[in-house]
């Protein structure tokens, strides 16, 4: 084949331009510390790194998630603590007030810190974090409570919903973070508001002269009532008159499963009034609003449902300290919820740490991947650097001797 000078030319331009290049290319990844520029000098290191970058994201969003999680559960945590010492000085106070050394005016001054510790529960249940109450369920830009005038039983409202405050943990855990208001506070503060009205004064409360052992028995005296209604009527502090009327089938399908649906079934449809079984198993009807002026009044029982037809009134006197004693074990029964809830925030606390550990870990073995993928062995770029840098001046070297020919060379 013959050889011509444009050939030799061509060739020696051609080898310049790889060689050019080649040191282009080690010169930017020297100078970035990256394998590659542009998708198209590594499309399948590019589409890992995009996938990595893509894990990373997500567990950067995880992390976040977990200390919000964890900001929230220390907060609960905290709010808990405090309601449990609340509770425990409250039922310190019930054991004093119920001594029968105790005077009218020693147990209306025991009432007074009661009636703070009830307050201050209240205040505990409106606990925030940043700007969002943590009792109120998703409702966080609502105080949990709101506070009436006319007594607990009554006046403390809750203004929150019952619905979980969920965070995803990692693509496989996601669990409620909250606790509703209304199930970690709202009986404990009826229960102190109890104890202030019987250290402070008497609601009017009637009890039925018939008892039921079981709810069994109650379901029996109601009986089949689709036929024939049974009815009774009730006037409470003097207000309007209301009929409670039974019209089910209390024997089959419409029974009450239990004292505490009968119960929720009355104050359902009586305004001012709480229903309790003493420990006979009569059924105990009683005021919400304490002193002289509160007052029950059965009008009307023509099926002897609860057995009377009286009225009552309560007084400005607090109740004996035997019946203020009997509160002691919504107190227990308080202290024990609230370590049950402690211990569940607890367990949730020690899970988003575990949670935590991991994601740290993942996120140091996918940045490791990652630049496995994409950094440069900068020993190695410099080393190939050096090498091209020899070959391009070599290169130009050689081209210099052919490109300084002319017809003037050839004249000669």
């Amino acid at each position: 084949m013959r050889v011509t000078n444009s050939m030799m030319v061509k060739n020696m331009l051609d080898n310049l331009k790889t060689n050019f290049s080649d040191l282009n290319t080690l010169n930017g990844q020297l100078s970035s510390g990256k394998l590659f520029q542009m998708p198209s000098d590594a499309p399948i290191r590019v589409s890992d790194s995009m996938n990595f970058n893509s894990i990373l994201n997500r567990n950067e969003q995880f992390k976040r998630n977990v200390g919000q999680a964890e900001n929230w559960l220390n907060t609960t945590e905290s709010a808990l603590k405090s309601g449990t010492e609340v509770i425990q000085r409250a039922r310190e106070l019930t054991i004093y007030a119920s001594s029968d050394s105790m005077t009218a005016d020693d147990r209306k001054k025991i009432a007074s810190e009661v009636k703070e510790l009830r307050d201050e529960l209240i205040d505990i249940s409106k606990s925030k974090l940043g700007d969002s109450y943590i009792f109120s369920g998703q409702k966080t830009d609502k105080e949990p409570f709101t506070v009436e005038k006319n007594g607990i039983g009554d006046y403390v409202k809750y203004n929150g919903d019952n619905k979980d405050i969920n965070r995803r943990m990692n693509d496989n855990v996601k669990f409620g973070i909250n606790l509703s208001g209304e199930k970690v506070f709202k009986d404990e503060i009826e229960a102190l508001n109890k104890i202030y009205n019987d250290l402070s004064a008497a609601r009017a409360e009637l009890q039925s002269t018939k008892s039921y052992p079981t709810v069994n028995d109650l379901n029996t005296e109601l009986g089949d009532t689709t036929a024939t209604n049974k009815t009774f009527s009730i006037k409470v502090d003097g207000g309007t008159e209301e009929v409670v009327t039974f019209d089910g089938n209390y024997t089959g399908a419409d029974a009450f499963e239990s004292f505490e649906d009968f119960k929720s079934f009355i104050e359902g449809e009586v305004d001012g009034v709480t229903v309790e079984f003493n420990e006979n198993n009569n059924i105990v009807l009683k005021s919400n609003k304490a002193g002289a002026s509160s007052s029950i009044e059965i009008t009307n029982d023509p099926d002897g449902i609860l057995g009377i037809e009286d009225l009552v009134y309560g007084s400005d006197d607090g109740y004996s300290g035997e019946t203020i004693g009997k509160n002691l074990s919504d107190m227990d029964k308080a202290i024990n919820k609230f370590t049950e809830l402690r211990a569940e925030i607890g367990a949730k606390l020690n899970r988003t740490a575990n949670i935590e550990s991991r994601l740290e870990a993942n996120e140091v073995h996918v940045k490791k991947l990652k630049s496995n993928n994409e950094d440069v062995d900068i020993a190695e770029v410099i080393t190939n650097l050096k090498m091209e840098e020899t070959v391009y001046r070599a290169s130009l070297a050689s081209g210099s001797r052919i490109m300084q020919q002319s017809l003037i060379d050839f004249i000669k």
